[in-house]
């Protein structure tokens, strides 16, 4: 009888006692309490995040509008200065003056300026050369003559000056 004990014993497979680790039912909702918590916080992590995302959206959809606006327009503004050449009455060309400096005052008001091109340095972030002239009267690299006004919106370039720079020779 005691080999068939010691037989039995060795073909039982040897079984771990499996013991679950008692909590009283409170324990088991402070932890579901606290889990309920932190997923309540990244969800609030999470939607202030998008609110900040989206305020930014409309800020950059509202600047990126205005400035395709004012691009539309600035073609429009070019042609007071080829109008004003063409003018010969005094009175006339006064009034489209005074119209023209309105516009560019408005502009002024919504963060449009113009860039300065002529007798400055020619600077490749503000000015787009279409061609060089040989003045021996100004410097290298001064610009004689602006062929396109050119505009910053909020110190961002919307349009480059197209302009005349002079190049004396080496």
């Amino acid at each position: 009888m005691k080999e068939d004990k010691k037989k039995q014993k060795q073909q039982e497979p040897e079984v771990e006692p499996v013991v679950e680790e008692y909590k009283p039912e409170e324990e088991k909702k402070v932890d579901k309490s606290a889990e309920y918590l932190e997923m309540a916080q990244r969800l609030q992590a999470d939607f202030d995040n998008f609110r900040r995302r989206a305020g930014e959206q409309i800020v950059k959809a509202r600047e990126d509008g205005r400035i395709s606006m004012i691009e539309v327009f600035l073609p429009c503004l070019d042609m007071f200065g080829t109008a004003k050449k063409s003018i010969k009455d005094d009175s006339t060309l006064q009034g489209v003056e005074m119209i023209e400096n309105k516009i560019l005052e408005t502009l002024k008001s919504l963060g449009v300026k113009k860039i300065q091109s002529i007798g400055e340095v020619y600077n490749p972030n503000f000015h787009e050369a279409i061609t060089v002239m040989r003045n021996e009267n100004y410097d290298n690299n001064i610009i004689l003559e602006e062929f396109q006004a050119g505009y910053t919106y909020n110190d961002k370039v919307i349009r480059y000056a197209k302009v005349i720079v002079n190049k004396k020779e080496d």
